[in-house]
């Protein structure tokens, strides 16, 4: 790969990643990467735009752009044990930013506690019930990272919708109770309108689906998972059309049951992000970007932060760089990017807990090798 040669005018890169989930976040990998850059190439001219998918740090990513304040609310956890979450207040917008996965998420639970026929979706509609006591008129609800797989009744509980079984007995909105549910009743309407973001495109039931794909990784067996789908085509008799949308099986089904219960419009995270803080406008005045998420593997390529930005870049014709903890090579890394142009934490800590440990420090020295690669 040929260097970049710039004799008189500085260089202008882009460093516009997602999170390293576990070890740092997205502002996080940008400052070390532009430290390490700055070292040997101290006039490079920088834009850095930390990204999200959807999922944990959307938030933060959002206040860096909007400002706005932090609401903390009593509310609950997965379990329906009680904690404090918060989401972000845009007063002069009547605006929330809600994260279902700090009231519904599965970082709450221990690995023991994970279970998604018991989890619930409540808490999250507690936050969503006091932003709309605030006044919102406009609520975009992230749901990436949950615990749950109930198609979004818990949350619809908090809201005041009820279900009842073909006895007429009112229904416990977790996810086990959802085969049983042979009626709806929905509470008046709230005028609000939402958004749910989301880098999940499955259905809500079937192969594809919420409980097949990743109520595994919640806690869920094999026999579990086949008793969560079950529920999930039952409360799909109730969503119609809704329950094949793409989207409808993201957070165990709460996707789909935004669109019910919320009337909600579904965005694709790292699209929707990128457009907030006009990514394209920045990538126009950049000689070459970097970007990078915590591990890159075929799974990158389906949508993710990474794929976008690089989908993006390749469309301007501009030099895409790709920094992530790990690397693993797959038949969907793209044809017009060099293997050779992803620099990995990992090929430089001694194992996991090192790459953990000194991310920081290991993005600055990768950095530095970046501007003795790439600028003269």
């Amino acid at each position: 790969m040929a260097k970049l040669r710039h004799k008189s005018i500085a260089v202008h890169i882009l460093i516009s990643p997602d999170k390293f989930k576990g070890s740092l976040s997205a502002s996080q990998v940008c400052e070390a990467l532009e430290k390490g850059i700055k070292k040997r190439r101290p006039k490079t001219v920088f834009t850095t735009l930390p990204l999200a998918d959807g999922g944990e740090g959307t938030l933060e990513v959002i206040q860096q752009l909007h400002g706005g304040t932090w609401i903390s609310v009593d509310t609950f956890d997965p379990l329906m044990c009680p904690i404090q979450a918060d989401y972000l207040w845009l007063a002069d917008q009547k605006t929330a930013y809600i994260e279902m996965a700090r009231a519904s998420g599965l970082a709450l639970l221990s690995v023991k506690e994970r279970n998604p026929l018991k989890t619930s979706t409540f808490g999250t509609g507690v936050l969503i019930a006091d932003a709309l006591k605030r006044g919102a008129s406009q609520i975009i609800l992230t749901i990436g990272g949950s615990a749950t797989n109930d198609a979004g009744i818990g949350m619809a509980a908090a809201l005041g919708w009820t279900f009842l079984d073909a006895e007429g007995a009112a229904v416990q909105p977790v996810g086990e109770n959802l085969v049983k549910i042979a009626s709806i009743g929905s509470p008046s309407a709230v005028d609000c309108s939402f958004t749910v973001v989301t880098d999940v495109t499955n259905p809500l039931a079937g192969s594809d689906g919420a409980a097949h794909v990743f109520a595994a990784q919640k806690g869920a067996t094999v026999t579990v998972i086949k008793q969560l789908d079950k529920g999930l085509n039952n409360i799909a008799s109730f969503f119609g059309s809704i329950a094949s949308e793409p989207g409808a099986g993201a957070a165990g089904g709460l996707g789909a049951g935004a669109r019910y219960f919320l009337n909600a419009k579904i965005v694709a995270g790292s699209s929707w992000i990128m457009d907030k803080v006009h990514f394209n406008r920045a990538l126009l005045k950049a000689d070459f970007i970097i970007t990078g998420e915590g591990k890159i593997d075929s799974s990158t390529w389906g949508g993710k932060v990474v794929s976008e930005v690089v989908k993006r870049c390749d469309k301007v014709f501009k030099q895409t760089i790709l920094v992530s903890g790990a690397f693993e090579s797959s038949a969907n890394f793209p044809l017009f990017l060099d293997e050779n142009d992803v620099f990995t934490i990992a090929s430089r800590a001694t194992d996991a807990a090192d790459s953990i440990a000194r991310a920081a420090e290991i993005l600055e020295q990768i950095g530095e090798e970046i501007a003795l690669k790439y600028l003269n």
